[in-house]
Order: structure tokens, then sequence, then C-alpha cells
């Protein structure tokens, strides 16, 4: 093996192409999870090798894009098991120290993101540390880090963010400060099925049934890429709805059947994935068109944007006042399952 000063590893002078799968990693580190048996221990280490390149060589405008999608859901698999727990081999303790060594430079270089995802399957628990992480990790990755390295940041992290706060803030505590509420910005179109052809789908029992069976496969394989995907269209269309509900329908609505699965997706645990970009903006519409409360459809708005939200990460700043008592009472058991 070279000095890892210069190239780190023999392989990188020579690759080879071999062919592998998010999905396949997720199984290895999962069998790992469950029994760290010296075989899966072997695929594990070899598994954690591939993920580390593989971050190293991914396009720096697409890491995000990357780590919510399936080989995300690999990697964090993996960073949950304890094989970092484990005394790296001479190799990969030569590799963690050359990577390490790349991050000792400073983080205004913009491959650091890469170096970090690559770096962090190698350590312990408690034993990295990045400095001022919270100014030099990008957003969707600091929370991941701080449950490894830095716990004690977890719930500053898992509180909305002062846009959000200020988003979801009524409209009182604006003119209290002074300042007039702006004008509202128009709502997002979720789906292409809106209006009366959105309306029609909560009597839909093909459109019920396949949302129904969606959450049970999910329940069941939350990793599985197709299903994840096509609930993320269903989420989507199921905001659309909300958002084309007249007010006096909202709690019959509600209260009813599709109200019921509603519920059960958010429940399922779904909301809790990464985001796609396009979902974020979405969240992002509708969370700043509810910082006043008192706007009209702001219920609708509510409803429509509480499964883009993971379970804690929204608040309302004091908006609950505005809200219909059978939303408000509602609100703490939306995402506890019966």
């Amino acid at each position: 093996m070279s000095d890892p000063g210069t190239v780190p590893m023999e392989m990188d002078r020579r690759p080879q192409i071999t062919p592998w799968s998010a999905a396949r990693l997720g199984t290895i580190f999962m069998d790992y999870a469950h029994e760290a048996t010296p075989s899966r221990l072997a695929e594990a280490r070899l598994a954690r090798q591939c993920l580390s390149k593989f971050w190293l060589s991914a396009p720096i405008d697409a890491l995000e894009l990357l780590y919510g999608s399936a080989v995300g859901d690999s990697y964090r698999r993996m960073i949950g098991t304890e094989l970092a727990s484990q005394p790296l081999l001479r190799d990969e303790e030569a590799w963690r120290d050359h990577l390490s060594e790349r991050l000792s430079g400073g983080f205004d270089r913009p491959e650091m993101a890469n170096i970090v995802l690559a770096v962090m399957p190698y350590f312990r628990r408690g034993k990295m540390k990045v400095r001022k992480c919270e100014q030099n990790l990008p957003t969707w990755l600091l929370e991941d880090y701080a449950s490894l390295f830095e716990p004690e940041l977890l719930p500053r992290l898992r509180q909305p963010s002062p846009l959000e706060r200020k988003a979801l803030a009524p409209a009182g505590a604006v003119r209290a400060a002074g300042v007039e509420p702006e004008t509202p910005p128009p709502l997002p179109q979720l789906s292409s099925f809106t209006g009366a052809q959105a309306l029609q789908l909560t009597g839909s029992e093909e459109f019920l049934t396949r949302l129904n069976g969606l959450v049970n496969l999910f329940e069941i394989d939350p990793d599985d890429g197709a299903i994840r995907q096509e609930l993320g269209s269903f989420r989507r269309q199921l905001g659309q709805i909300w958002l084309d509900t007249p007010e006096e329908r909202l709690q019959p609505l509600f209260e009813s059947t599709f109200g019921d699965l509603y519920r059960k997706f958010l429940r399922s645990g779904y909301a809790a994935t990464p985001l796609a970009e396009e979902d974020r903006q979405l969240r992002s519409q509708l969370a700043h068109y509810v910082r006043n409360m008192t706007r009209p459809k702001a219920t609708q708005v509510v409803l429509a944007v509480l499964p883009f939200y993971p379970p804690g990460k929204i608040g309302f700043a004091g908006g609950e006042q505005f809200m219909p008592q059978w939303l408000l009472g509602a609100l703490p058991s939306l995402y506890v399952k019966s």
C-alpha cells in the first residue's frame, strides 16, 4: 500500500469497475446489524469502502439529492450500525487518516462535504469533530453528523428553524412588531389533479385502496425506493385535495374515511424521509403562506403542509389561536400510531 500522503490506496491507481447497488449495500448493513458474524463484518467493511469512494467521486452539486436517495438510505443504515466501533484494518486506518488530513486544510473548499461523507463511517461515535459544524456542514447532513459525534446539538437542531417559525407565526405577531403583513403569496399547485377532480379522489375506491396499500407496504419495507417515490406523488395529491377543499367541508372530510387515511399516512413515518428538492420548495411556499394564519385558506394550507414535516419539526409560534378546534385538538396525535 502506498503512503497515505500521496495516492492513498493502490486500487485508486488501478481502478476496477465492480458492479454494486444501493439495495445490496443496504442489505449487507442490515444483515450485519442483525448478526455481526465474521463474514458479515468482512462484507460490511467492503461495502463501507464502496460508499466512501462513491462520495469522493460524486458531483458536488448533486450531494443533497444523492443523500436523499437510496444511496443515502444505505449510508444512514451503515452509520446506524456498530461497524465503526470495530478496530480498523491497517489499510482502513490509512484511508481514514488520509481523508482526515484533507479535512484539516479547512472547510472553504467545495469538496469538503464529499470528504466528510467519505470519512464519517471510519470514526467511532463521539470521536470525530468538525469545527463550527453548524456553519461548515450542509444542513441536510448536520443532524446525522450530530447524532454520531455531537448529540448535545440535537435538541436545538430539531427545533423549527427561525425561517419556519417566522413562516408559521400569526399576523398579530407581525403587527405587534410594527410591520404590516405582506400580501399573501400565490399558493403552489401540488398535483395535476386539482379542483373538482382532486375532490372526487376522496371518494374514489381505487385511489384510497392504492394509497392504503402503499402505506402498508412502506411500513413493512421503508427502504423500498419505488414505494417511496409513489408515496411522494400521493403526498402532493393529498396536499392538493386539502388546498381545494372549501372551508365548510374541511371538518367532515377530516373525519371521513379519507381523513382516517390521511392520518394513517402521517403516522406511517413517511414524513420523516428526506425530501427531494422540488418537495422542499413546495414545503417552503406553503409554510411561507401561513406566516399569517388569518389569511384565507390558512387551515387548508396547514393540512397540506403537515405531511412534508417530520414529527416534532413544525411549530406554529402562537398561530394555534387561529385554528379550528377540531384540528387543534387533533394535532398532538397526528403522528402517533394508534
